[in-house]
C-alpha cells in the first residue's frame, strides 16, 4: 500500500491514548484502531480534520506515501509539471527513497 497512515506515531508523540483520541474525535476504539494498523482501505477528509484538529497537526504529518513501484517511469513524467520537478520525482523513484504528502504539498504551494 504506497499511502500509508502514521495516526498512531503522531498520537503517541501527543501523549494521547488511543480511548483518549475516540473520546475526542467520537470515532470508536475499533476504528481508531483499524486505522492506526493500516487495515482501513480509505480515511475521509473529515477523519483528517477531526485528526487533525485533535492532535495539532497537518494531514501531511498523520499520511505518509511510498513508492511500492520504481520501474514505472511513465507515470512520473506524466502530468502538468515542469522538467526539474519532473526529473526530481523520476530520481527520487529511482533511488527508492520516500517522501511524505506534506512535503510534495510545500512543493506545489511554493511553485503557486
Amino acid at each position: 500500500m504506497p499511502v500509508l497512515v502514521t495516526l498512531k506515531k503522531v498520537r503517541e508523540d501527543r501523549g494521547l491514548s488511543q480511548n483518549e483520541l475516540a473520546r475526542r474525535t467520537g470515532y470508536s476504539l475499533q476504528n481508531i484502531q483499524k486505522i492506526e494498523q493500516n487495515r482501513s482501505l480509505s480515511i475521509t477528509f473529515e477523519s483528517l480534520e477531526k485528526f487533525c484538529r485533535v492532535l495539532q497537526c497537518q494531514p501531511g504529518d498523520i499520511l505518509y506515501w511510498e513508492s511500492d513501484d520504481t520501474s514505472d517511469e511513465e507515470e512520473v513524467l506524466s502530468g502538468d509539471k515542469t522538467v526539474g520537478e519532473q526529473a526530481s520525482k523520476l530520481s527520487s523513484k529511482k533511488h527508492g527513497s520516500k517522501r511524505t504528502l506534506r512535503s510534495s504539498h510545500k512543493k506545489d504551494l511554493g511553485a503557486a
